[in-house]
C-alpha cells in the first residue's frame, strides 16, 4: 500500500489505459474514478437503496438469530432483542421492492420461478443499462472465465443469480429446465472424471449465464429501439 493510499484512505486500483495499443501501461487510479472510466458506478436509485436496506436487515436478522441460539445454549433463556420488529420491517421493505419492480416484472413473467426479489437484486446492483456490452455485464456479475479467474465481480450479484437458477430449475421452467438437463448430460460425457456435484455446478453456472444474457437483452431492448429508430429516420 502506497503512502498516498494510506493518507487518503482510498482504494487504489490498476487501470489499463489501452490494452490493445499499450498492454503494459497501467496507471494507479482511485476506485471511484476507475468506476467512472468504465461506467460501472454503483446504482444510486430508489430501488438500489431499498434493496441495500433489505440485504442489511437480512444479514442483521441472521446474526441476531445465531446470537440468540448461542445465548440460549449458554444460559437457558432467550432475551428480547426486538427481532420481531426487525422482521416486520424487512417484510415492509420487500413490499416496497415488489411495488417498484412490478412494471419490470412483466418482461420476465414468461420465466417460471423468476421472482420479484431476484429481478430487484439484479436491477438494483447491475442494471443492464449501466453496461455498454454484454461481456462487461457478465464480467461484472461474475459469469465469465476472466471474472472467475481474477475473482473480480460484484459479490452481491453472484448469490442472487445462484438462487435464481435454483428456483427456476426447481419450478421446472419450460425452456430452462430441459436445457439444464441437456447441459448436464453433455458435461457428463465431456468430463467423465468429474463428480455429480461438480457437473451440476457447471450446468447451473451455464444456466445462470444464459439467464443473465436474457435479462440483458430484455432490459436493453428500449435502447436498441431508440438507435434503430434514429438510424432509419
Amino acid at each position: 500500500m502506497s503512502a498516498e493510499q494510506i493518507l487518503t484512505n482510498k482504494t487504489i486500483e490498476k487501470h489499463h489505459v489501452d490494452k490493445k495499443k499499450y498492454p503494459k501501461l497501467i496507471v494507479p487510479t482511485e476506485r471511484r474514478e476507475h468506476q467512472k472510466i468504465h461506467n460501472i458506478l454503483p446504482n444510486d436509485t430508489i430501488l438500489s437503496r431499498t434493496m441495500r436496506q433489505y440485504d442489511a436487515l437480512t444479514r442483521l436478522i441472521v446474526s441476531m438469530k445465531n446470537w440468540r441460539t448461542a445465548f440460549e445454549k449458554d444460559f437457558g433463556e432467550s432475551p428480547d432483542m426486538g427481532l420481531v420488529n426487525i422482521e416486520q420491517r424487512k417484510k415492509q421493505i420487500m413490499k416496497q421492492i415488489e411495488n417498484t419492480v412490478r412494471p419490470d416484472r412483466q418482461r420476465t413473467k414468461h420465466i417460471k420461478g423468476f421472482g420479484n426479489r431476484y429481478l430487484a437484486g439484479i436491477l438494483a446492483y447491475a442494471h443492464p443499462n449501466k453496461f455498454s456490452s454484454l461481456r462487461k455485464f457478465l464480467f461484472y456479475c461474475g459469469y465469465t472465465q476472466a471474472s472467475r479467474k481474477l475473482k473480480r465481480y460484484n459479490r452481491k450479484i453472484k448469490p442472487i443469480v445462484h438462487e435464481l437458477v435454483r428456483h427456476v430449475i426447481m419450478c421446472k421452467d419450460e425452456q430452462y429446465y430441459p436445457f439444464y438437463l441437456k447441459v448436464k448430460e453433455d458435461l457428463r460425457q465431456r468430463h467423465p472424471e468429474r463428480c455429480k456435484k461438480g457437473i451440476d455446478e457447471m450446468a447451473r453456472n451455464r444456466i445462470g449465464t444464459y439467464l443473465l444474457k436474457e435479462v440483458y437483452e430484455l432490459f436493453r431492448v428500449e435502447n436498441r429501439e431508440v438507435i434503430r429508430d434514429s438510424s432509419t429516420s
